[in-house]
């Protein structure tokens, strides 16, 4: 059974030493009824709330009223925390699971109000679909080309194609980093490799849009080359991806 946790107030009890006050609940217990409680007629007790029941050894009797209906006798079992009993009550309601059963503490230990509670039929609206006013996945042209279905269309595509074509241009890629220049290697001619400093964009005029310097790069790598006063050599994807292909 599901509790909600009620509010309290302070109670007494004496003993042959002392008066001890405890925390005695006293405002109306919810709980939801599961399939075990709802089959054998029983309702549950939770921990927190079993302080206001009996707390003997043995099974005992509590008196009770149903609804607003005249008292009946109940049996509460304190090891398992169970009220017995409660068969025709949820049989008179057509209880199913889900429904509530709120418990009014009129006499801690001895007496108790049990009201049903349809649960809830209110049915929420389902969640908006989610509506793309755009394509989710932007391509560019097809090219088919060793792997690679589509040109690319930004930086990231233009580092990928590159890879597919550096053993073609005699170039190794010994590190990819963060900060410029994006790329360092060895360039091969004849056998013989010279080191090599690469920075990657789709436009070739993006290097200076970036504020990339003009030193510290020997090479840009890019699918369009637009720049061209640009004073560093390019190589442009999308032209040797056509000399490659008629090869």
């Amino acid at each position: 059974m599901i509790f909600e946790h009620p509010s309290s107030t302070l109670l007494y009890s004496e003993s042959k030493s002392s008066v001890e006050f405890e925390e005695i609940t006293l405002s109306p217990i919810r709980c939801t009824i599961t399939r075990k409680p709802l089959e054998l007629g029983f309702l549950y007790i939770s921990k927190e709330n079993a302080h206001v029941f009996p707390t003997t050894d043995a099974t005992v009797k509590v008196k009770a009223l149903l609804d607003e209906e005249g008292e009946v006798e109940l049996t509460y079992n304190p090891k398992y925390r169970r009220i017995h009993g409660l068969t025709a009550f949820y049989r008179k309601h057509n209880a199913q699971i889900g429904d509530l059963v709120e418990t009014e503490v009129l006499e801690p230990f001895k007496k108790y109000r049990f009201r049903f509670k349809k649960r809830s039929t209110e049915v929420k609206p389902p969640p908006p679909i989610r509506k793309f006013t755009e394509p989710i996945h932007f391509v560019g042209p097809p090219i088919n080309f060793r792997g690679l279905t589509y040109a690319p269309l930004n930086e990231n595509g233009v580092i990928f194609l590159f890879s597919k074509v550096a053993e073609d241009l005699g170039i190794t890629i010994e590190g990819i980093q963060v900060k410029f220049p994006d790329a360092f290697g060895k360039r091969y001619e004849k056998h013989r490799g010279y080191p090599i400093t690469i920075e990657f964009e789709y436009r070739s005029s993006d290097y200076e849009r970036h504020g990339h310097p003009k030193e510290g790069c020997d090479l840009i790598v890019c699918w369009e080359h637009d720049w061209k006063e640009c004073p560093i050599q390019v190589i442009e994807l999308k032209s040797l991806l056509k000399e490659l292909s008629s090869k």
